[in-house]
């Protein structure tokens, strides 16, 4: 009695039908629900995924095994995967069904002492797909959030010489720097005395990002004459600000509303233009 081929061998003679009731299953699958992809789109992403599959299950079945040499690029194509599936506005259903309904089809083929191993596999496929797909989905979102925050966050001058910035949210520590960056030209750019920088919006877990973003923008304005107005900042924000800014040898001062630093703002810059007049 001749010896039965590997799962391997059964794979790749037969990835053309594979392929072929995989597109009928995926678009019938009752796993999904809004049905916002079509297979098409995805056929020679799952053709790959099965050339893959046949590479790593070349030895046979027994080989497939989370995390193993064999399976490393299978892993990898399973993220890329749910990473694509996220950027293309599908579902997690998508992702699920396109696994799980694959994962029937190679069954229905594969040999019986194989389809346990199998299934294991694919169960750990969807899950590093599906974390792939969320991994990518908040990822984006961060994006979208951080370009909304640069392009909404006021940056402007409030009165004629009297240079604002108004933190909302919770940028991120680069988004700070760029944000004080911009502020603090427009200061240098207009003439003026002092650089206000109000944290009435600044939500508390924003506040460790402000730090570090701070400490970046202070290396730009280390030993520089314009004097720094922070508004509206927490105690802790507040202290830590004073001593890291003092540290560098720029003025600063503290108010607690931005009323009161923009009318010490254009004090100053009224007793500035008293002098040069």
């Amino acid at each position: 009695m001749s010896e039965r081929p590997a799962l391997g061998a059964i794979l790749r003679e037969r990835s053309s039908e594979i392929l072929a009731s995989w597109i009928v299953r995926f678009e019938r699958s009752p796993l999904r629900f809004r049905r916002a992809t079509k297979a098409a789109a995805h056929t020679s992403q799952v053709a790959n995924l099965v050339e893959t599959l046949v590479v790593g299950s070349a030895g046979g079945a027994q080989d497939l095994k989370m995390g193993s040499h064999a399976t490393r690029e299978l892993e990898r194509s399973a993220a890329f995967l749910g990473a694509q599936f996220s950027s293309e506005g599908a579902t997690g259903y998508d992702v699920a069904a396109m696994l799980l309904e694959l994962k029937d089809v190679i069954a229905e083929i594969a040999h019986a002492d194989d389809q346990a191993p199998l299934s294991r596999m694919f169960e750990w496929l969807t899950v590093v797909a599906l974390d792939g797909f969320a991994t990518s989905g908040l990822q984006s979102l961060r994006e979208r959030q951080a370009e909304q925050l640069e392009v909404g966050t006021p940056v402007t001058e409030i009165l004629p010489r009297v240079p604002a910035v108004l933190l909302v949210g919770a940028p991120s520590a680069s988004l700070v720097d760029n944000l004080l960056a911009r502020a603090w030209m427009l200061a240098i750019g207009t003439g003026a005395p002092c650089l206000i920088i109000d944290c009435a919006g600044l939500a508390e877990p924003g506040e460790r990002a402000f730090e570090q973003g701070y400490q970046k923008f202070l290396e730009q304005a280390e030993g520089a004459a314009i004097q720094v107005l922070l508004s509206s900042a927490r105690r802790g924000l507040r202290e830590r600000t004073a001593a890291a800014t003092t540290e560098k040898g720029v003025p600063f001062q503290h108010f607690d509303r931005l009323d009161t630093a923009v009318a010490h703002s254009l004090d100053r810059a009224g007793h500035l233009l008293m002098r040069r007049s």
